[in-house]
């Protein structure tokens, strides 16, 4: 039997009877031992050897690794060994070198070691095939990554910032990386997370390959395992890290202050009074002469940056939009984001609100309702992806355990405005307009509150919730002509499958096709009408998470080039097979005669049929089938098309295909046979809203 080995342990002396060890120059001969490729200066003389294998007289070596690093020992035996002996030396090699080298690890390229005294862990840096270090967490396509992954290439790469969505920077992760700021394992280790490496109460993390682990830190610590104390600054109610430096007004003295691993350092410095002033509530400010900053001063009970924190406020008053107080949970008891986190983009920060400072953000992590929401909420992390949830704070005005709130009878007051705004179309905006799904990102809670999830026996489609029992959804969904008991309708869904506090499950009680609908030609006349069956009398309540989208009229247009949005839980790429949180982007309509064109899908597109699509290969894709194409005018959503079909998914030069829902609007009016529950505001015409770079 032909033994293969490799050239390692050639060199070392390892191979089959008759083979003679050989050194390549370089290595080093001590004592009968071998020693591989040193790393460091020597503290004991080796000989040399030379290309012949021989010592070299009056040469030695001087490099070798600290104890703690020390390279891997090769030992020299007799060149002739018998099959048993050679089992024996096998068995040798595998574990001497182990135990006199149970520090040492030989660290593949692309990865830096990091000791640290206090644990037994190396934690490491990943870098890029060209040297560059990866930054974890990052976020892309708003959802947040701890490693290197491989969507959307057949390699695996990082962002070089925490923010890919927004900085587009990237790069290929070294071939030989598997580790992210992590932990390198004995052999047999299960879970490197068992014992906690984590400092300071910070919680471990490990990756998918389960050889690593990242430290998620508590809040005032950082390090690779969270065992160095950041700065805490009383008046700005922060953690600083070490090295930041900050300015301060303490005890009527402009300070500048800087971290360091013994805390705070503080020293007075010369300053101006301010041309103006931004700090709040009767807050002083004064600018620091050799830096230019401005350092506000706040009146006793206020503090933060600009004195627009008040920590003694308990509870919140009306929506909550002036509550200022240091409450960063949320109902679900999830931490919250800082305003000005890196991990958000589109989402309403201190840098893309208007009047940020006067709206109570800033950067912290505090609860605020910047956007007169019904309460104070904030971002949060869910799972993996950016979220959002109102906070744990109860209303100033709450009536207290067993006491009754008085009764005051008034007068109703005539309304001075009788036309009702519209009820449907609204939906939560807790993202600016942007245009960046196939291509698109995640949405957020109550995006797209009439988004409806139909899970139709084995199979999946998207809806459109119209009115509070009628959904509409693509035909060739029930293509089958499934039974009524094999389909679930689920609105308030946010990840596929996944049925939380917001959501509401409901069975069918009939579905009807387009009277001209064939199955042998299943994209024309692409649409279906799903009735939700009543529980308790009623079918669905409007929250902020379930709400109908307006319907158009027969005239409603929106004009060739318009921006809008569609949604759904579809295949992140074509060749995808699972579904994903649910996703948005932005699409373009495109003109019919273009669509129509022999270079895109000529004859195929029909009457009652519209196209969009997006130069950044914004598309829908399988499981979207059905979903809306929601365009807005003057601040209302309309269901201006069904999700159809197209040619492959995210496909240069071919766009969505969608059925055109102001074609059927009277159709699905005579259905429903009760036009005043529909949602329908008359427009003829809107100009659309423009795509944003």
């Amino acid at each position: 039997m032909r033994i293969g080995i490799t050239s390692s342990w050639a060199r070392a002396g390892f191979g089959p009877p008759g083979v003679t060890a050989a050194l390549s120059p370089g290595f080093c001969r001590s004592r009968g031992v071998i020693f591989g490729e040193i790393m460091g200066d020597s503290r004991e003389d080796k000989h040399c050897v030379g290309s012949s294998g021989d010592l070299i007289p009056g040469e030695s070596c001087h490099r070798t690794t600290r104890t703690e690093m020390s390279c891997l020992d090769f030992y020299v035996f007799p060149p002739v060994v018998t099959r048993r002996e050679f089992l024996l030396l096998l068995v040798l090699w595998i574990l001497l070198p182990r135990l006199q080298c149970a520090g040492a690890r030989k660290q593949p390229p692309g990865i830096k070691i990091l000791l640290s005294g206090q644990s037994k862990a190396v934690t490491q840096k990943v870098f890029t095939t060209d040297g560059k270090e990866c930054k974890f967490p990052f976020r892309s396509g708003g959802k947040i990554y701890n490693q290197c992954i491989s969507v959307n290439s057949n390699k695996a790469w990082c962002s070089l910032t925490h923010n890919f969505d927004r900085d587009q920077k990237w790069g290929f992760c070294s071939s030989h990386t598997r580790l992210y700021n992590g932990f390198l394992p004995r052999r047999g280790d299960l879970s490197v997370c068992q014992s906690n490496p984590c400092l300071n109460a910070g919680v471990c993390a490990t990756d998918t390959h389960r050889n690593s682990f990242h430290c998620i830190c508590a809040d005032g610590f950082t390090g690779a395992l969270c065992e160095k104390r950041k700065c805490y600054e009383l008046l700005h109610l922060k953690h600083y890290d070490i090295g930041e430096s900050w300015s301060r007004i303490y005890l009527r003295s402009v300070e500048m202050c800087t971290c360091v691993s013994a805390g705070a350092v503080c020293e007075r410095t010369r300053y101006t009074v301010c041309s103006r002033n931004p700090c709040e509530n009767d807050g002083v400010c004064r600018m620091i002469e050799a830096t230019g900053e401005e350092v506000c001063g706040c009146i006793s009970g206020y503090t933060g940056q600009y004195c627009n924190i008040n920590p003694a406020e308990q509870c919140y008053r009306g929506s909550g939009s002036e509550y200022r107080g240091v409450v960063n949970v949320t109902l679900s008891g999830s931490s919250c984001l800082h305003w000005n986190s890196e991990l958000l983009l589109n989402e309403l920060t201190v840098e893309t609100v208007d009047s940020a400072t006067r709206r109570g953000l800033g950067e912290h992590a505090y609860c605020r309702n910047p956007d007169e929401d019904q309460l104070p909420w904030c971002y949060t992390m869910m799972d993996t992806h950016i979220s959002w949830e109102y906070c744990d704070i109860p209303a100033c005005n709450k009536p207290q355990p067993g006491r009754r709130a008085p009764v005051i009878s008034a007068p109703p007051r005539p309304s001075r405005n009788p036309a009702r705004a519209p009820v449907c179309g609204k939906r939560h905006k807790k993202r600016i307009g942007r245009t960046r799904i196939l291509g698109g990102t995640s949405a957020l809670p109550g995006a797209h509150p009439w988004m409806a999830a139909l899970y139709i026996a084995d199979e999946f489609c998207a809806g459109t919730l119209v009115a509070s029992c009628w959904i509409v959804s693509a035909a060739h969904c029930f293509l089958r002509n499934p039974f009524k008991s094999q389909i679930r309708v689920v609105l308030g869904q946010h990840s596929f499958n996944d049925t939380g506090p917001n959501t509401r499950t409901f069975a069918v009680a009939n579905y009807s096709f387009y009277p001209d609908y064939t199955q042998f030609e299943p994209t024309l006349n692409d649409i279906v009408l799903v009735k939700l069956k009543k529980q308790d009398g009623r079918c669905a309540p409007k929250t902020p998470f379930i709400r109908p989208i307006c319907l158009p009229t027969k005239n409603t247009t929106f004009p060739d080039h318009s921006c809008c949005k569609i949604s759904g839980w579809g295949h992140m790429h074509e060749k995808a097979n699972s579904y994903s949180n649910l996703m948005e982007g932005v699409v373009k309509i495109m003109p019919f005669e273009q669509c129509s064109s022999a270079d895109v899908y000529g004859s195929e597109v029909r009457s009652g049929m519209m196209c969009a699509g997006s130069d950044s290969c914004v598309d829908a894709c399988q499981g979207d089938s059905g979903g809306p194409l929601a365009c807005e005018c003057e601040g209302v959503s309309y269901l201006y098309g069904i999700i159809s079909w197209g040619d492959g998914c995210g496909r240069s030069g071919k766009p969505g295909v969608y059925t055109l829902v102001p074609k059927y609007a009277d159709w699905i009016n005579s259905v429903i046979r009760k036009p005043t529950t529909v949602n329908r505001v008359k427009i003829r015409v809107c100009v659309g809203r423009q795509c944003q770079t």
